[in-house]
């Protein structure tokens, strides 16, 4: 099947550039030394995963007990689930799920570290478990140093849980600034909460044998520091409009992503496209930036237009495409866009290879 066959609109992945993202941050992690556990909130695809594992990756992170089912039913071992479980039935599933994989999750309190507690006793596992560090993101996590240090102690002490390390994403300064050397600073000062934990963990008597950080923006900051035992990127494998104004991952990882529509209208001065609300996400405005998925090959800014359509707007003078053109998007965020669609097709050139369901949307 050719690309131009495809109905739109409809999500595109490039192969090719998809595996090129994939080498590029393996060969960098092996070159530092540091262990990668890519995120699959970005992609949602056992297929991706194991393109992932076979080039090093040591597993996978996801953010939900639905993307961790995906990926150990789909093959994936070796999970961290980068998020707290609290309702029996949740823990009961995950307990359940830790009989037929390697998962690892997170607590960041006494009360939820009980209800892990009990719901692994019930099914007479042991489940190894990470304490969640706020290192600024101000989200989830206990606070760094003696009090990450007691919940440590606390895990140890607690019948099916076993500590497995440390957990500190700084999230908040993924996208937040744009040059390399200001964000450096600000993610070692977010860092710095990790240490002090593995120092207060070490006095307690407990190495943590995994301490986890780091994302597409922070990738080659968080894997270099010292005590950081491997990082949890995630969009470098599709990436987005966002992330490519990031020096320096913007230009490290290449957009494997697009979004194919066609324009459907062309009244007036008016050119529009079958690609509204529900097939490309938008996103908050930062430091100028509109939010909006952005066009390929043309001189043109893109609006929703309602549900099923978008609105393109030309600049004077350009060059305008035709009733029944085919235009590819770059996504505002992969990770929101890629969960609005059932599939995604893969592409090498005009060629369509594979035809991939998203699980768990």
């Amino acid at each position: 099947m050719n690309i131009e066959e495809l109905p739109t609109p409809c999500l595109v992945v490039d192969l090719d550039l998809l595996e090129e993202n994939i080498s590029n941050m393996a060969r960098y992690c092996r070159s530092v030394k540091c262990g990668l556990r890519p995120h699959v909130k970005a992609h949602k695809s056992p297929f991706i995963a194991k393109k992932q594992v076979d080039a090093g990756a040591l597993g996978v992170c996801a953010q939900t007990l639905e993307e961790a089912e995906a990926m150990i039913l789909g093959g994936i071992d070796h999970v961290i689930l980068t998020n707290m479980i609290i309702s029996q039935n949740s823990l009961d599933r995950f307990a359940s799920l830790r009989r037929n994989g390697d998962i690892i999750t997170t607590v960041d309190s006494l009360e939820g570290m009980e209800l892990l507690a009990r719901a692994a006793v019930r099914k007479g596992v042991m489940v190894d478990v990470l304490v969640e560090i706020n290192v600024g993101q101000n989200r989830t996590g206990v606070e760094p140093g003696e009090p990450a240090a007691k919940l440590a102690t606390a895990v140890s002490r607690t019948k099916g849980l076993n500590f497995k390390g440390l957990m500190g994403y700084e999230g908040f300064l993924q996208l937040t600034i744009p040059e390399i050397e200001k964000r450096k600073i600000e993610d070692h000062k977010a860092l710095a909460g990790i240490s002090r934990s593995i120092d207060a963990v070490k006095k307690d008597g407990f190495e943590p044998e995994i301490v986890t950080s780091g994302g597409t923006g922070t990738y080659n900051i968080a894997a270099e520091f010292e005590g950081v035992t491997e990082i949890q990127p995630g969009s470098y494998v599709m990436m987005d409009h966002r992330y490519n104004m990031m020096e320096t991952c913007g230009t490290d990882f290449k957009n494997s992503l697009s979004i194919l529509s066609t324009v459907v209208s062309t009244p007036d001065d008016r050119v529009i496209v079958d690609m509204g609300w529900k097939s490309a996400s938008v996103e908050y405005q930062i430091f100028g930036w509109d939010g909006m998925a952005h066009p390929i090959g043309i001189s043109a800014k893109y609006f929703p237009g309602g549900d099923e359509h978008g609105v393109l707007k030309f600049e004077e003078g350009a060059k305008r495409p035709k009733l029944g053109d085919r235009l590819r998007f770059i996504p505002s965020h992969c990770d929101t866009t890629l969960n609005l669609y059932k599939k995604f097709y893969g592409i090498r050139g005009d060629r369509v290879e594979v035809v991939c369901p998203i699980a768990k949307r």
